[in-house]
């Protein structure tokens, strides 16, 4: 099945990027085979010394259920961060008692935060996010926008929320038509020559 073909991109260090189109345009073929998940014709090459962290739309569904919200990141913080773990569950929202709840008694918006959190705290410099703020509330959508601007590595990020993606993003890879076009004048650029208002229309769009 050809998804797109004559594709060539390059995705340097620190870049900040987003993949948008169509659903069935490519744009999820195109991380599973940055990942590995996937066969694919051609070649996908990754930097020395990259460290991968996935972000996938049932990411939350893999947490423990059986363990506390504190005891989910103490699990996996090193370093300087355990001393700060209460600090970066409180700016995710989740405060002391939040913050002891058992993962199972947990929303879906409460699960994704904190599957967040936990990729955050990842030792990676490369982030790929397949539709992050699904089950967010506007606040924690925030919240999430500005950790990744925080975050010194390199994201790939799968979403068509405009406002999300205004000063995240430098570039925009468009998906369509089985090609990969890239756009280098940010979300609002890419709307103005598409004469849209919103991402999300691309989606009902035949052409």
């Amino acid at each position: 099945h050809r998804v797109f073909s004559d594709v060539s991109i390059t995705i340097g260090r620190g870049d900040k990027v987003a993949f948008v189109g169509r659903n069935g345009e490519g744009k999820s073929t195109m991380v599973k085979a940055i990942m590995g998940q996937i066969d694919f014709e051609g070649e996908i090459r990754i930097g020395h010394n990259v460290r991968i962290g996935y972000f996938a739309q049932n990411e939350a569904s893999g947490l423990d259920e059986s363990i506390t919200v504190f005891k989910t990141v103490d699990d996996i913080a090193v370093g300087d961060i355990r001393t700060r773990i209460r600090d970066i569950l409180g700016a995710f929202m989740f405060g002391k008692e939040a913050s002891e709840k058992l993962v199972k008694v947990l929303s879906g918006g409460e699960r994704t935060r904190l599957a967040m959190i936990k990729l955050l705290l990842e030792p990676v410099n490369l982030l790929i996010l397949d539709e992050p703020t699904n089950h967010l509330d506007l606040k924690t959508k925030e919240i999430l926008k500005e950790a990744l601007m925080a975050f010194d590595g390199t994201l790939i990020v799968v979403f068509h929320d405009r406002d999300f993606l205004d000063g995240l993003t430098s570039k925009i890879y468009e998906f369509s038509h089985g090609r990969v076009t890239e756009h280098l004048d940010g979300v609002y650029g890419f709307l103005r020559k598409k004469k849209i208002e919103n991402i999300s229309e691309i989606e009902r769009r035949k052409a």
